[in-house]
C-alpha cells in the first residue's frame, strides 16, 4: 500500500494567503507553454549553472505511515478522482487545478516540460483525472513563477534535470497513469437488438395495400431491394415514428459506408421547404425564390393543421436523392472502389482468417495442446447503395431563417450497424472433433500416443501423451492499493480513501508442448437469416430479425438559394478528425485555466444529399426540393442559467477547441451549442447520473478557415470575448 501521494503540507502551503499573494504579484498562473513563460528581471539571475542543484538538497524525511489491517482496508472509502476533494475553495466547482508539484527549493529553472502523454487534438496538457495536474514553480527560488502542467510531463522533466527525490510520491503517482484512450459511444448493435426484441412484441405494422407515390423506374428497382416490404417477417416493417426504441447513431460511419442513394418518405411534402413553411403545407407549384437572413432561431414558430396526423392517413409521397460529397473526397471514394474492385479481381490473394485461440488445459489423462483456431473472415460491407429517411413535422426539433431541422428515421441494411456473430462454442465444437479424429489416427499432435480410444464428449479436446513437457505457468504481478490522505468537509481531520485499488496481473504462459493450428468451417449468424445456434438463440428474440435497421439522426434542410447547407456540408468534410472523436481524460485548453472533459466538439457527418436530376419519364417538372444533410441528433440548446461553472466552462472549450484548428465559427452563440444526458459511453438508459452532459458545437454555415478571416469581419478574439461573457469570466486559479 502507497500512502501520501496528496501532500498536506504542499496543499496548505498552496492555499495560503502567503502564496496566493506571491502568486497574484507575478502573474496568473497559465498553461505550460513558452508564451506562458513570465519573463522578470529575477531571470537574468538564472544561470546553466542552476541545473543539478537539486542533487545537493534532500528532502526532509516523513513518518512512515502506520500500517492497516485488510479490514481497515476494506473499510476505507473510494477517492472520486474526476472531482476537486469537497472543501477545497472556489465553492461548488468540481474541476479546478488543485495540487501542488513539489520542487527542491534549490532546484534548477525548468523553462519547458518535454512532451509526453497526449491526445490526438494536439493539446500537449493531457491528464487522465483531475489529479494528475499540477501548479508548478518554473523556479523555485523565485516566488510566484508558476505555471500549470500535468504529472506526465513534470515527471519527465525531474528525471531529466535529476530531481527525484522531492516529488517521488508525485512521480510514481504519474508513472501509474494511463495511456489516453479513443472512446467510442455505447454499441449501437445492442441498442438495435433491444429495440428488436421489443417492437417483436409491441410494434405497429405498416399497412401494405396503398402504395407510394413513386416514379416508375423507383418501381421497378422495388423488388430487388432489401427494403422490399415482402422480405421482412412480421411485424416488420413498422408504421414510420411507432417505436420508441428506435436508437440515436452516434458512431462514425467511415465515407465509404455513406448511401449512395436516399430515398427519401415525405408524406407532408416537407422538403418543399419555404419562408412559411410551418405554417401549411407549400404549394408544389410556388416557384417564388426567397431572401436568406441570418441563421437565428425562431421562436414559437406555428404547427402545421395538419402536423399530428397520423402517418398512415397520409399518402406517402416518395423521393430520390443522391449522395455528394467533397471533390476531394469523391476522388477518395473514386479510388478506394477501384482498389476493392481490384482486390476483389485478383483471385490469386490468400483468404483473410481470423485467429481464435484455444487454450491448452489440464484434464483428466494429463494436458490439452494449444490449438489456433483459423476461421474465415467475412468480407466488409464494401458500400451502403441505398438507404431510406422518414421525415414528420411532429418531430421537428429546431427552426431558423433560412432552415429547419427534424427528428428523422433513417433506415440502413442492418449489416452495416449490426455485424454477424461468431460463436465461439461452434468453433470449439469443431475443433474437437478434429482433434478427436486425429488422435484416434495418431495424427500430429498425437503422433507418440500409444492410448486406448474412448468415447468423447462434443467438445471434449483430447490431451496429448503423458511424457509432454508442455506446461501452463501463470506469472503473478501484485500492484498496490494507493490511498491518499486528505482533510474531511466536515471535521477537518484526516481521512484515508483509496485511490486506486489493488490488483493482481496475471500473464499466462504455454511453454513445451506443440501449437496446432485449424482451418474450421464455422460460419458467423447473421440474424436476418434466421442463423441462431443453440448456444447463441436468446429467449424472447425474434425467429428472424428485419434486413434494415432504424436509427434517429437529425435531417436539416433550407430555403430555395440558399447556400449556408452546402457550404456547412462542405465544412464537415473538412474537418480534421479529432473534432469528432471523444477521449478519456482532461485537457487544459487555454485561454481556461481548468480541465475540461474532451468529448467531440462537433456532431458525426452522415452525408449531404440533394435531388437526382429529372428523367424523361417524370410524370411532371420537378420544383424546388431542398437538399438535406444528416447529422447526429446532439440534444436541444443549453440555457447557460441553467448550467453550473464547470459546464459552461466545457461549452466555451468546444470554440477554443475549433479555433486552435484553424476555423472561426462566425455564428457563436447559445443556440448553436446543444445538449444532452452524458456520458455517451454508457447506454441510454444509464445516462446523466449525477447530472452527467454531453455538449456539441453545432451550425456551421458561416464558419471560415484563417485565410478568410479578415473577409469575414470576425476574429477569433471577438469569438472568445462573446464565450466569455456568454459563459463566465475568465478566473485565475491563483
Amino acid at each position: 500500500m502507497k500512502r501520501g501521494f496528496l501532500k498536506r503540507a504542499a496543499e496548505k502551503e498552496a492555499r495560503s494567503p502567503k502564496h496566493a499573494k506571491q502568486a497574484s504579484s507575478a502573474g496568473k498562473a497559465g498553461p505550460e507553454t513558452d508564451d506562458a513563460i513570465q519573463e522578470s528581471t529575477d531571470h537574468a539571475k538564472l544561470s546553466a549553472s542552476d541545473k543539478g542543484k537539486s542533487k545537493k538538497s534532500v528532502p526532509p524525511p516523513e513518518p512512515d505511515p502506520e500500517p492497516l489491517s485488510d479490514a481497515e482496508l476494506l473499510a476505507l472509502p473510494v477517492l472520486d478522482l474526476h472531482r476537486a476533494p469537497r472543501g477545497l475553495g472556489k465553492g461548488e466547482k468540481r474541476r479546478f487545478v488543485f495540487r501542488v508539484w513539489t520542487r527542491d527549493p534549490e532546484g534548477p529553472f525548468i523553462r519547458e516540460s518535454p512532451m509526453a502523454k497526449a491526445t490526438g487534438n494536439c493539446l500537449t496538457l493531457w491528464g487522465e483525472t483531475l489529479y494528475d495536474f499540477y501548479t508548478f514553480s518554473r523556479a523555485p527560488n523565485i516566488g510566484g513563477y508558476v505555471t500549470l502542467s500535468t504529472g506526465s510531463r513534470l515527471a519527465a522533466a525531474m528525471r531529466e534535470v535529476g530531481e527525484l527525490e522531492w516529488a517521488a510520491p508525485e512521480i510514481a503517482w504519474a508513472d501509474g497513469e494511463a495511456e489516453p484512450v479513443r472512446l467510442q459511444p455505447s454499441d449501437i448493435a445492442i441498442e438495435i437488438e433491444r429495440a428488436e426484441a421489443a417492437d417483436a412484441q409491441t410494434g405497429k405494422s405498416m399497412p401494405r395495400p396503398r402504395k407510394a407515390k413513386a416514379s416508375s423506374k423507383m418501381e421497378t428497382s422495388e423488388s430487388e431491394s432489401i427494403f422490399d416490404p415482402s422480405r421482412y417477417p412480421a411485424p416488420w416493417p413498422l408504421i414510420p415514428f411507432t417505436s420508441e426504441q428506435t436508437p440515436k447513431l452516434q458512431q462514425k460511419l467511415d465515407l465509404h459506408l455513406l448511401p449512395r442513394k436516399l430515398i427519401v418518405h415525405d408524406p407532408w411534402n416537407l422538403l418543399f421547404v419555404g419562408s412559411c413553411w410551418y405554417e401549411s403545407e407549400p404549394d408544389p407549384t410556388d416557384d417564388e425564390p426567397h431572401s436568406t437572413g441570418d441563421e437565428e432561431e425562431i421562436k414559437n414558430p406555428k404547427e402545421r393543421a395538419d402536423a399530428g396526423v397520423e402517418w398512415t392517413m397520409k399518402r406517402d409521397v416518395v423521393r430520390e436523392y443522391k449522395l455528394q460529397l467533397s471533390d476531394v473526397n469523391q476522388e477518395s471514394l473514386k479510388s478506394t472502389e477501384w482498389l476493392k474492385e481490384e482486390l476483389a479481381r485478383l483471385s490469386a490473394l490468400p483468404a483473410s482468417y481470423e485467429k481464435v485461440t484455444i487454450e491448452a488445459e489440464e484434464g483428466a489423462y494429463g494436458i490439452t495442446p494449444e490449438i489456433i483456431a483459423l476461421v474465415r473472415t467475412s468480407p466488409e460491407l464494401p458500400w451502403i447503395p441505398e438507404a431510406h429517411l422518414y421525415i414528420s413535422p411532429a418531430h421537428r426539433i429546431g427552426t431558423g431563417h433560412h432552415s429547419v431541422v427534424y427528428s428523422a428515421e433513417w433506415e440502413l441494411p442492418r449489416s452495416a450497424l449490426v455485424k454477424d456473430k461468431l460463436c465461439h462454442m461452434c468453433v470449439r465444437e469443431e475443433v474437437a472433433l478434429e482433434m478427436q479424429r486425429r488422435h484416434a489416427l495418431r495424427e500430429f499432435p498425437y503422433d507418440d500416443w500409444f492410448g486406448f480410444h474412448r468415447d468423447y464428449k462434443a467438445d471434449e479436446i483430447p490431451e496429448l501423451s503423458i511424457d509432454t513437457e508442455a506446461k501452463v505457468t501463470y506469472v503473478e504481478k501484485h500492484v498496490p492499493l494507493v490511498t491518499m490522505d486528505l482533510p474531511n468537509p466536515t471535521t477537518g481531520k484526516p481521512e484515508i480513501l483509496i485511490a486506486r485499488p489493488g490488483k493482481v496481473e496475471q500473464t499466462r504462459y504455454y511453454t513445451g508442448g506443440p501449437t496446432v493450428e485449424i482451418p474450421v468451417s464455422t460460419k458467423r449468424q447473421n440474424a436476418t437469416n434466421g442463423d441462431f445456434c443453440a448456444h447463441t438463440k436468446v429467449a424472447g428474440t425474434p425467429a428472424r430479425a428485419p434486413p434494415t435497421a432504424k436509427v434517429r439522426v437529425a435531417a436539416k434542410l433550407s430555403i430555395q438559394h440558399d447556400v449556408h447547407l452546402a457550404r456547412e456540408a462542405q465544412t464537415y468534410q473538412k474537418f480534421e478528425p479529432h473534432l469528432f472523436e471523444h477521449w478519456s481524460g482532461y485537457n487544459i485548453i487555454p485561454p481556461l485555466h481548468d480541465p475540461v472533459p474532451l468529448g467531440a466538439v462537433v456532431p458525426q457527418f452522415y452525408g449531404y444529399y440533394v435531388p437526382e436530376e429529372p428523367t424523361e419519364d417524370s410524370e411532371a417538372r420537378v420544383q424546388y426540393l431542398s437538399p438535406i444533410m444528416l447529422i447526429e441528433d446532439c440534444g436541444v440548446p443549453v440555457d447557460s442559467d441553467e448550467l453550473d461553472q464547470d459546464d459552461k466552462e466545457e461549452c466555451g472549450s468546444l470554440l477554443y477547441r475549433l479555433h486552435l484548428t484553424g476555423y472561426l465559427h462566425n455564428s457563436f452563440a447559445e443556440r448553436n451549442i446543444v445538449v444532452q444526458p452524458g456520458p455517451l459511453t454508457e447506454p441510454p438508459d444509464k445516462r446523466g447520473v449525477n447530472g452527467a452532459k454531453s455538449f456539441r458545437l453545432i451550425d456551421f454555415g458561416r464558419t471560415a478557415t484563417p485565410k478568410a478571416e479578415e473577409s469575414q469581419g470576425n476574429s477569433k478574439h471577438l469569438e472568445e470575448m462573446q464565450a466569455d461573457k456568454l459563459f463566465y469570466k475568465i478566473q485565475s486559479v491563483l
